[in-house]
């Protein structure tokens, strides 16, 4: 392998109310250009949906890259993957899922009442809501104490996004429904699910992605990749988009 093909672009969009940064330890060294990108005021407010996000990303970064999402920012990259087949070479979701609130042959997903729940306290109170979100990416971890730790300058820092697009952005998890589109997407792509996950269920076993798509449920993961589960992450994405063990080194 030489130089020019281990260095990648690779794209990372954010969740809902989350920095697209706190992902930082998991691509450490990555071979290339990194662009961070976190579903923030900026890019809400100039888009109306998820599709929309897709499309304006697509625009803003043509060149042939690996795209990476973490949970509502899964749904923005497979968008992208779909419409922008020459851009996006593979896509890797963390945490991620085609459709958030479960329903009809979507039992993986956050229950209606409780996604209800948690977009009425969003209406109410966005700072509190979003402060328990953010506790909920971390909970079931194996080392608690240290897991808070990691998040509490996370939490100092507060949200990215106004109490208006917080909101919108759960409009957009109560609607999007990709199910259709991860069957039958045709870009390589790397599904890690949490196998602690208490924000959604995993899908491995209720859900059919593409047949060129790998399924990973990755042991003592919660909804962000940290801790011990960012050796497996980093170990499956290596392997993933170089396809043999090298090391991520400049």
């Amino acid at each position: 392998m030489n130089a020019l093909e281990t260095r990648i672009p690779l794209v990372v969009v954010g969740g809902w109310g989350v920095d697209a940064a706190m992902l930082l330890p998991l691509f450490d060294r990555w071979p290339g250009e990194i662009h961070l990108i976190s579903l923030n005021d900026a890019l809400m407010s100039r888009c109306d949906s998820v599709t929309e996000v897709a499309d304006y990303l697509l625009e803003r970064y043509p060149c042939p890259s690996v795209w990476a999402g973490w949970s509502q920012g899964a749904q923005v990259v497979m968008a992208a993957a779909s419409r922008g087949f020459a851009q996006v070479s593979k896509a890797i979701t963390l945490a991620g899922f085609p459709r958030f609130v479960a329903g009809p042959q979507w039992p993986a997903g956050m229950t209606a009442d409780t996604f209800e729940a948690f977009r009425e306290q969003v209406s109410q109170n966005a700072g509190f809501a979003w402060r328990r979100f953010q506790q909920l990416l971390i909970h079931g971890c194996p080392d608690g104490s240290q897991a808070r730790q990691e998040l509490r300058p996370w939490l100092a820092r507060g949200p990215l996004v106004s109490d208006l697009n917080l909101a919108r952005g759960l409009d957009w998890l109560g609607s999007e429904d990709q199910r259709s589109l991860w069957s039958a997407l045709p870009v390589p792509t790397l599904h890690l699910q949490a196998s602690e996950d208490v924000v959604v269920q995993c899908w491995e076993h209720t859900f059919h992605p593409s047949q060129i798509a790998k399924v990973v449920s990755v042991p003592g993961m919660t909804h962000w990749p940290r801790g011990q589960a960012l050796s497996r992450c980093h170990d499956e994405i290596l392997r993933f988009v170089f396809g043999k063990e090298v090391q991520w080194t400049l």
